[in-house]
């Protein structure tokens, strides 16, 4: 079979299909896999958490990030 060139991701029908590509990735993965990805993510949300407190500690507003946090 032929290999076809990938799906444009500037267009709004090259966006639906990868989006629906990586869902079919999802659903096929593994538990295990799955489960990989999942606290991948959460780690990622973890640094960003991280990286936004340094930086206002540096700045010296910290009431500035617990009032980001409460949102």
């Amino acid at each position: 079979m032929a290999q076809r060139k990938p799906y444009n991701p500037n267009t709004a029908y090259g966006r639906r299909k990868l989006r629906e590509e990586a869902e079919r990735n999802y659903q096929n993965d593994t538990p295990q896999g799955k489960q990989d990805r999942d606290n991948m993510g959460f780690i990622v949300i973890i640094i960003i958490v991280v990286i936004i407190f340094l930086i206002f500690a540096a700045t010296g507003n910290l009431k500035g990030f617990f009032k980001w946090m409460s949102h």
